[in-house]
């Protein structure tokens, strides 16, 4: 037998040999490779949950089950890395089949549902629309038999059919233990102009969803835009966060069931109402004059009628008040009619001084409905009043940290920003953000303001428009440098 020696090995053997080699030891020191498979499924449970896109779940779950054999195997046992349910228009065989996959994969897990039918080249026409009732009958006899593992369920979509169905179809549901979180949203604000009526007509008729609310026993945050229910069998009780927004007012609550639900809810941390709230008589009394929440401390309130937002906001007591934002909605939808909001202000910064805990009305800051005094961030957006009653709203908030100011008009700037910078309104004030603001004139109405020594340092961020000349922001620069501010200055695109 030939010897083999050491000349007759070619030196392409030699590197295979030397990639043997090497394999063999990273395999024995790689610290990825010493990473017990407990540890390692641990690790891409974090990694994936440290998203809140949904997509980018789906894409990461995806991508560590390819990496390598043995990623595979430890991802597909994690049942926790499949728990996210993405189902999107236009809906394909593809998405159906890793629906399958993903609810066999996450085994008795809770789900996060989010499904997004919206379509952006819809042309507005109910009719027309390619995803109707039919297609979300198929998603719902997929999902609906994992029904007692739901924990969030997000759904929104163009047109009423695809909720409509929806919400038939989970009336059946007797039992769903896990659901924390619904939001149910129907894109289209129109409906909550003035004088508009719920269309289509024929599928107004609401819906007792959930068994009639008794499939809920761990529900804490409900969203409904566009989307209504069932009010007196809605199930709404024992929530953290509420939010109706965007509403036909035809097919909101009646009063007496609106204060149900609140009253039904003491422990109510966040409150949205936008558009329209319960339909309210001012012939009919409530069965319960003030609807007293203790532990609320955000509340947003977007609205189209001054008449009918005083009468709403004279529901409520918000002892804890500390996040308030208002929104002028009618002038988005009829731009040409904005509501005059300083009725409104007016009546919040008088309610601030009214006690509700003396049987006769007096003077106090600290118990009024709504304690002014005590916010730490307000938003305005699209206020539309004279400027003395935005001022006189604004010096009754003392102790404002974070203050948000939308497509406010020329008159209300020049009322309340030149002092805002100098700290003879809001004093505390720490952040101050100008969103779709025009830079020329903020600095315009700034030209030789100072900012108070004495009170604490404030950052200035103005979102202005991408069209904007660089000279303006600039100049708004340089203003807010010399008064003593630090300012920021963004793009809507970077905002």
């Amino acid at each position: 037998m030939p010897s083999v020696t050491l000349n007759s090995v070619s030196s392409c053997s030699f590197v295979n040999v030397r990639k043997l080699n090497a394999a063999r030891y990273l395999r024995g020191t790689s610290t990825i490779a010493a990473i017990p498979d407990e540890l390692l499924s641990a690790i891409f449970h974090v990694a994936i949950h440290d998203f809140h896109d949904c997509y980018d779940a789906i894409f990461h779950a995806i991508t560590i089950s390819h990496v390598c054999q043995r990623w595979r195997n430890v991802s597909l046992s994690t049942s926790s890395l499949w728990t996210v349910i993405v189902l999107t228009f236009p809906t394909h065989r593809n998405q159906f089949l890793r629906t399958i996959d993903w609810l066999s994969r996450s085994r008795s897990r809770p789900l996060h549902l989010y499904m997004d039918f919206r379509d952006p080249a819809w042309n507005w026409d109910e009719a027309s629309h390619s995803f109707g009732w039919k297609n979300m009958e198929n998603v719902m006899r997929l999902i609906l038999p994992y029904a007692h593992r739901w924990q969030k369920v997000e759904l929104l979509t163009d047109t009423w059919a695809p909720i409509f169905t929806f919400l038939s179809y989970t009336s059946r549901i007797k039992s769903a233990p896990m659901l924390q979180d619904i939001l149910l949203s129907r894109c289209n604000a129109f409906f909550a102009a003035k004088g508009e009526l719920f269309r289509p007509s024929a599928m107004k008729h609401p819906i007792s969803w959930f068994g009639g609310g008794s499939a809920f026993h761990s529900l804490r945050r409900v969203s409904l835009a566009g989307v209504h229910v069932h009010w007196a069998n809605s199930g709404l009780s024992d929530l953290l966060e509420l939010e109706l927004k965007y509403h036909a007012s035809e097919v909101m609550p009646t009063l007496h069931e609106f204060c149900d639900i609140i009253s039904a809810c003491p422990e109510l941390e966040r409150l949205s109402i936008l558009g329209w709230g319960p339909q309210i008589d001012v012939n009919i009394v409530p069965k319960q004059r003030t609807l007293y929440l203790p532990r609320l401390r955000d509340f947003a309130f977007g609205f189209i009628d001054v008449d009918y937002a005083i009468d709403f906001l004279s529901l409520f007591h918000f002892p804890a008040l500390k996040t308030l934002s208002l929104e002028n909605i009618s002038s988005s939808l009829d731009p040409l009619h904005p509501c005059d909001s300083s009725h409104i202000l007016e009546y919040l910064a008088a309610s601030h001084h009214l006690c509700t805990t003396s049987s006769r009305p007096l003077s106090c800051v600290t118990c009024g409905p709504y304690p002014l005094s005590l916010l730490r961030s307000l938003e305005l957006h699209g206020l539309t009043s004279c400027g003395a009653s935005l001022r006189c709203f604004l010096q009754e908030t003392a102790t404002l940290d974070h203050l948000v100011l939308s497509g406010l008009d020329q008159t209300n700037l020049q009322a309340i920003v030149p002092d805002l910078i100098a700290a003879e309104l809001c004093p505390s004030l720490l952040e101050l953000k100008f969103n779709n603001a025009d830079p020329a004139l903020l600095a315009s109405l700034q030209v030789g303001t100072v900012r108070n020594s004495k009170s604490p340092s404030m950052r200035v961020t103005v979102v202005a428009d991408a069209a904007d000349s660089e000279d303006a922001t600039h100049e708004l620069m340089r203003v807010l440098q010399a008064a003593g501010v630090e300012p920021i200055i963004l793009g809507n695109a970077t905002s």
